[in-house]
């Protein structure tokens, strides 16, 4: 659902569209199950559209789901542990 909602089959929407790459290849290696969120990433982590937070089921407490560029996290609050990772260019 993820995935569809961000990279319907006409493509990415505008506003993922004009972010699409702006992850650094070192930054992006990062990203990974159970991984420390790298602290220059931590400002551009932008939290999911509410439409579609309500249409997925409720998160842990203390975790929040965020995209940064073409990546959708499900990041830990407390110690920025990367808990999910999917590459929205991905099908």
């Amino acid at each position: 659902m993820i995935v569809d909602y961000f990279h319907p089959a006409s493509g990415l929407p505008p506003g993922l569209a004009k972010r699409a790459g702006d992850l650094p290849p070192g930054l992006q290696k990062q990203l990974r199950r159970n991984g420390a969120l790298p602290p220059g990433l931590q400002k551009k982590l932008v939290p999911f559209p509410v439409d579609l937070e309500r249409r997925l089921s409720p998160v842990p407490a203390g975790c929040r789901r965020v995209t940064a560029g073409t990546w959708a996290l499900l990041v830990a609050d407390a110690t920025n542990t990367v808990l999910d990772v999917i590459d929205l260019t991905r099908r």
